[in-house]
């Protein structure tokens, strides 16, 4: 027996940071299913293909971040499509995606869309840049809102003078991965707590993960009789930003 084994989760996103957290998911045994566009598929399985790209028989950049999972071709702007995804939403007991405001609010898959299909659903956003205020539709990667937003770029340079260093790709979609990751499981856990079957919201987003690193950084380089009041200062300020949302009963049942 595994530890997730009898946990259903949709993974209704893209490239990296969302469906590597449904990846570690499955890694303690949970299904995943993996809904993706129809023809091509998600776009993170072109990545194998751009120039420069070592080459290999298998794509290992697929295989690092969607291992274990099944892939279901839905288009969701048809109707058919759109009904093969309610169902499984019925059953399920998490949703994972990162797709922008817009796409979820055309194909229907923000919270208020999704959650009254199931009472016990995990619903699991990611957002570059949180989900509230003037950029809460904005895109983004890691690079710009883990690394250059969160002052990583400049705050691991040697020197002040030094030129801002780059990151690597998918560098800061894992660490966010994990903490969506952790998000999730807390949700999880709380949702079979009877006496806390109130909804369930836990905030995070790349942004915010670099942050913390930088808060980390700066903690460290500073005087010790300076660094607790430096962290108190930044965690006042800090404003997570990935919800992980249970509504409803705290029953369990089968997923399958």
């Amino acid at each position: 027996m595994t530890l997730l084994e009898d946990v259903l989760v949709l993974d209704c996103a893209s490239f990296v940071a969302g469906p590597a957290a449904a990846t570690i998911m499955s890694d303690f045994g949970a299904r995943v299913i993996k809904i993706e566009p129809p023809g091509a598929g998600d776009s993170y399985r072109q990545l194998i293909k751009l120039n420069g790209v070592p080459l290999c028989e298998q794509d290992y950049f697929w295989l690092l971040d969607n291992r274990n999972k099944e892939s279901l071709a839905l288009d969701l702007k048809q109707d058919d499509g759109r009904a093969i995804l309610d169902s499984l939403i019925a059953r399920a007991d998490v949703f994972i995606t990162n797709f922008p405001g817009p796409i979820r609010e055309r194909l229907r898959l923000r919270a208020e869309d999704v959650l009254p299909l199931n009472e016990r659903l995990i619903y699991a956003s990611l957002t570059p840049y949180g989900e509230e205020g003037p950029e809460k539709d904005r895109t983004g990667y890691d690079s710009t809102a883990w690394w250059a937003r969160s002052g990583l770029m400049s705050a691991i340079r040697p020197t002040a003078q030094s030129e801002p260093a780059r990151s690597i790709p998918a560098m800061g979609d894992h660490p966010t991965s994990v903490a969506l990751f952790g998000a999730i499981m807390t949700a999880l856990y709380r949702r079979e707590k009877p006496a806390r079957a109130a909804k369930c919201r836990h905030r995070f987003s790349p942004m915010d993960c670099g942050r913390w690193v930088v808060i980390c950084k700066l903690d460290y380089a500073m005087p010790s009789s300076c660094r607790a009041s430096s962290a108190i200062i930044a965690a006042l300020s800090w404003k997570p930003s990935v919800a992980a949302t249970n509504a409803g009963s705290c029953s369990r049942s089968s997923t399958r």
